[in-house]
């Protein structure tokens, strides 16, 4: 069984109601909402923008929280002083989204986690019947409906109570006039870390950027880019951000120009760590469409091989690409 549930209880922050309502009881499951529940926490252990962080405050409230929880077992206790944190926030900042919180503790694949699932309101639609002078029946909106079992959750926190490895998904929200990822700053006081797949949006763009500037555009250093980017991760779990400035770039300018923009996104470490989730995202495939419509898709791996493809350039400026050595063609 990957996930094994010990106890989870249910807090609903809808501030439309005045109040949190806080649950004194812990949930018992019936076999579908255990199956809606242990649905939802796999996709979010497998969700590619979880992205791990560390606490960087060792007397924050959060830790002191979880550590006493861990102590004293007081489960109820401790989800009600973290729901109580959520209200403030969402009742203060109208950019965060009212919710349900489910906290679930779990044992998921061998690892006991402190699961906080933030159930975001989504807009439903019902139906309702009228008895007037006769029957009627209409459509009405459900402002407060959760997540169906085959949706995606957009903001969860899962804590690993042995290491206290902290993975957190959440959304950038504007909080005292400020956009920042609040869950990371004002709850767990964690390392503001941004998620994996804008890290690699950021190099990939930056990038772009220079190869157009600085080398007409080449789509084969484009395709260079994310070949280099594509092997980092499956080797090692990280980019080498100094790597592609030195593989890719032969122009000098261009190489302080590429430092300097990923500092000034936010990128500052010489390597990009990168979790195993969105590794399994990254496309290992290069589509090139020509402006007659033809598609192909070559492995990055064989693209710079010119003993299996190789790219000439015509005298009169056109391009033509060589398929070497095949042995077979399948058609599909």
């Amino acid at each position: 069984m990957s996930v094994s549930i010990s106890k989870s209880i249910l807090h609903i922050l809808d501030p439309s109601i005045g109040v949190p309502v806080l649950s004194e009881n812990l949930m018992s499951f019936n076999e579908e909402m255990r199956e809606y529940t242990e649905k939802h926490i796999l996709k979010c252990y497998n969700d590619a923008d979880m992205k791990k962080t560390k606490f960087v405050n060792n007397e924050g409230l959060f830790l002191k929280l979880i550590k006493e929880y861990i102590k004293d077992d007081d489960f109820i206790k401790f989800s009600n002083e973290v729901s109580g944190f959520f209200y403030g926030m969402i009742t203060e900042n109208t950019d965060i989204k009212p919710c349900d919180l489910l906290f679930v503790q779990a044992n998921v694949f061998n690892k006991d986690y402190m699961i906080i699932l933030k159930l975001n309101y989504k807009k439903g639609y019902i139906h309702f019947t009228k008895q007037e002078e006769s029957t009627k029946n209409i459509i009405i909106e459900q402002p407060c409906a959760l997540p169906s079992a085959t949706q995606r959750i957009d903001e969860f926190i899962f804590v690993d109570l042995n290491s206290f490895d902290v993975f957190v998904k959440e959304k950038k929200c504007q909080v005292n006039t400020e956009p920042c990822y609040y869950i990371s700053r004002y709850l767990l006081e964690c390392k503001e870390e941004k998620p994996d797949r804008e890290k690699v949006k950021i190099i990939t763009e930056t990038t772009d950027k220079i190869i157009k500037e600085y080398y007409d555009d080449d789509v084969f250093m484009k395709s260079r880019v994310k070949n280099i980017i594509r092997e980092n991760v499956e080797e090692n779990l990280n980019i080498n951000v100094e790597e592609i400035s030195e593989k890719v770039f032969t122009d000098t300018d261009a190489k302080k120009i590429y430092t300097e923009e990923i500092q000034m996104k936010g990128i500052r470490e010489p390597e990009v760590k990168v979790n195993f989730n969105y590794a399994n995202k990254i496309k290992t495939k290069q589509k090139f469409i020509t402006d007659e419509g033809i598609e192909i898709n070559i492995p990055y791996e064989i693209l710079s091989d010119k003993e299996k493809v190789e790219f000439i350039t015509n005298n009169d400026g056109t391009i033509s690409i060589m398929l070497k050595n095949i042995d077979n063609i399948v058609d599909k």
